[in-house]
């Protein structure tokens, strides 16, 4: 097991949670933004379980943007669109569109 699995698998578990507070709702961002730094050092399967937490988020964009949109002003954001996650009222209104982009690792 890896250093990330654990940040994973905590991102996970928040992904869908509006019992938590907003401001831990608002830290499981920092944290998905943090997991992100180090993208590149995941494993395949690590990147399949962030990658599936972050669908969870998607699915559940509204719920999180309403619930977060409490304390956190989603309209002010200036984080990279790259960190959607960081603009979760886009991603519900539809704004943001998602693909998913494959690539050939090289030995």
């Amino acid at each position: 097991m890896s250093k990330y699995t654990n940040r994973i698998q905590n991102y996970g578990e928040s992904v869908g949670d509006i019992e938590t507070s907003a401001f831990e709702a608002v830290d499981m961002l920092d944290q998905r933004s943090n997991i992100e730094k180090s993208i590149h050092e995941l494993t395949n399967q690590e990147r399949i379980s962030l990658y599936s937490y972050d669908l969870k988020l998607i699915n559940h964009a509204r719920q999180m943007s309403d619930h977060i949109g409490e304390i956190y002003d989603f309209t002010s954001s200036d984080e990279p669109i790259s960190e959607w996650w960081w603009h979760l009222d886009k991603v519900a209104d539809g704004k943001i569109s998602f693909n998913l982009i494959t690539e050939i690792k090289q030995d």
